[in-house]
């Protein structure tokens, strides 16, 4: 998970993203503190070569929503993420 800041979004989204995903890990999210959105990406593969798909966007209208693909049973509460964010 990768929380977004004004000096590392580009970086997050772009070249970060790309070192995790070559390195085949199953799941990034991007945690937008500003916007109280979490964008959940999942590793799937084109020609053998693997890239990140956007599997939800969560927010507050859909929290209930939030979930790890990988690890179900493990829980975590949205409003959690951004509790004393102001």
């Amino acid at each position: 998970m990768e929380v977004l800041s004004d000096s590392t979004e580009k970086y997050d989204r772009t070249e970060k993203k790309y070192i995790y995903q070559e390195q085949d890990i199953d799941e990034y999210w991007i945690l937008d503190w500003r916007k109280r959105k979490i964008e959940i990406y999942t590793l799937d593969y084109e020609d053998d070569f693997p890239h990140y798909r956007l599997f939800k966007e969560v927010t507050r209208n859909n929290k209930d929503e939030l979930e790890i693909i990988h690890f179900p049973n493990i829980k975590i509460n949205f409003d959690d993420l951004f509790d004393g964010i102001e």
